[in-house]
């Protein structure tokens, strides 16, 4: 098939173009209903002109970014984030009783940096931060990056696994 990755990614963008053009006339839509016609054409205004700088700033760092350190850095940030879900998940399981809550309170940072905060809501929303986690939090958070760093080392030490040599490009057609 001739082109045909060049064809899907084609499709890719075209799906995920239509959906978010989609999702803003819903947005705008429900936005017309709650407020005048002038708020919501200067609201789009500046939602459309924000999209456009951002656009325009991602494309000229996109020519300049090292693809492979950008890489790197963002698959660390879905470890962390990914771990903060999984030790959030057991305080939403322990809260509604399901699962046990063995010992309540490992340690309590919250004086030094409170849940509460600008940074750590940050925190808490990106990464699962919690001042004063549960012993099987902690638990479930060492057993993920133990798991995470166990498959780490596998993958690595495989024989088929894939390492594009450097200096190679990816041919998509």
């Amino acid at each position: 098939m001739i082109g045909g990755g060049r064809w899907a990614l084609f499709v890719l963008a075209f799906v995920v173009v239509v959906r978010e053009g989609i999702e803003t006339t819903l947005f705008l839509t429900a936005a017309a209903f709650s407020a005048s016609p002038a708020e919501t054409l200067a609201g789009a205004g500046l939602g459309l002109a924000v999209a456009v700088a951002l656009g325009y700033a991602i494309f000229v760092v996109g020519t300049h970014l090292d693809v492979r350190m950008f890489f790197r850095v963002t698959n660390v940030l879905l470890i962390l984030f990914a771990a903060g879900l999984v030790a959030h998940g057991i305080h939403e399981l322990q809260e509604t009783g399901i699962v046990p809550v063995l010992v309540e309170h490992m340690w309590d940072i919250n004086p030094i940096l409170d849940e509460q905060s600008a940074l750590g809501s940050i925190l808490k929303s990106l990464l699962g931060y919690n001042g004063n986690p549960s012993l099987l939090e902690v638990a479930s958070c060492v057993a993920y990056y133990l798991v995470i760093g166990a498959a780490l080392v596998l993958h690595r030490r495989a024989p088929g696994s894939f390492r594009p040599s450097p200096g190679k490009r990816l041919d998509l057609s």
